[in-house]
């Protein structure tokens, strides 16, 4: 259901900095292991059975698994008619022509005796770019909920618009936890590059609140490998520079692994957000 392994980093401040992995193929198998595994250090709280507040989005557990299952609607309704657009621009690919082959024949011009009396169907190219994008949507215990939802919804809205000009996105949502010496990491895929984005499945683990501060405390007290750290340790962007970030996940997730922070798609706009992830891909492809 999971993979886990470990990865030792090295940066300009950092030397032999260990990295406990765990990556899931989807949110619901994480949900699946959390419900199946011992809490690791009785340090740590039991979310399932806490009660929640606007602090973590939801009211109970049981309604952060409404959300991993139904979807998180306002994500899907703010973003529902970019997806639309997307659909349509692929669509508008398709073109058809009168030619000397093709499909279909078009019987007036064939009685006249007219060459291009055939309906034939083309289709524009265009050139696919993957590009891998490791979102870290943790972040400190003072960022409320709406802006830990709206820095999901501006990283997908730029996605979406990227994808409508030809690129294509292999998606993680991505939790850390970390220490001076070393870091536990939860990393889930969302989004594979040959599917299209689905609202109703993406919405919740890669837009909410709740999939960071309920499932994955959750999934953090649970890991088999995972080590407690006061206050659940803090965001690898807090130990890490931004150019010790990148070194990182050339490290840890590949030469092709673009690692976003939320904090970093908090100070910028969506604009900006879409260079940063072209930029990456023209440096690496």
């Amino acid at each position: 259901m999971s993979t886990l392994y470990s990865k030792t980093v090295s940066t300009r401040s950092h030397k032999n900095y260990k990295v406990n992995i765990e990556r899931y193929e989807s949110a619901q198998e994480v949900v699946a292991h959390c419900q199946s595994r011992p809490i690791t250090d009785s340090s740590f709280d039991d979310k399932s059975k806490e009660s929640f507040g606007s602090w973590e989005g939801v009211k109970s557990y049981d309604e952060a698994l409404d959300l991993l299952k139904n979807g998180y609607q306002p994500t899907v309704d703010q973003l529902h008619e970019a997806v639309k657009a997307n659909k349509l621009a692929e669509g508008k690919r398709i073109s058809f022509m009168n030619d000397i082959q093709g499909f279909a024949p078009i019987v007036p011009l064939a009685l006249k005796g007219v060459p291009q009396s055939m309906i034939n169907m083309t289709m524009k190219p265009i050139k696919c770019k993957v590009i891998d994008v490791y979102y870290d949507m943790t972040t400190n215990c003072g960022t409320d909920s709406e802006t830990i939802i709206e820095n999901g919804q501006k990283l997908l809205g730029a996605i979406i618009a990227l994808e409508q000009q030809g690129y294509k996105f292999n998606l993680y949502a991505v939790q850390t936890y970390s220490g001076e010496e070393d870091a536990d990491m939860l990393i889930v895929k969302v989004k594979s590059s040959n599917t299209p984005i689905d609202l109703k499945r993406i919405s919740f683990p890669l837009t909410h609140t709740a999939f960071f501060r309920v499932i994955g405390f959750d999934w953090y007290s649970k890991t088999p490998h995972g080590k407690y750290r006061s206050g659940y340790g803090r965001a690898l962007r807090y130990r890490f520079s931004t150019k010790e970030l990148a070194d990182f996940a050339t490290q840890v997730l590949g030469k092709n692994a673009l690692f976003l922070s939320g904090r970093a798609i908090q100070d910028n706009s969506e604009e900006h957000i879409k260079e940063v992830l072209t930029n990456d891909y023209s440096k690496n492809k």
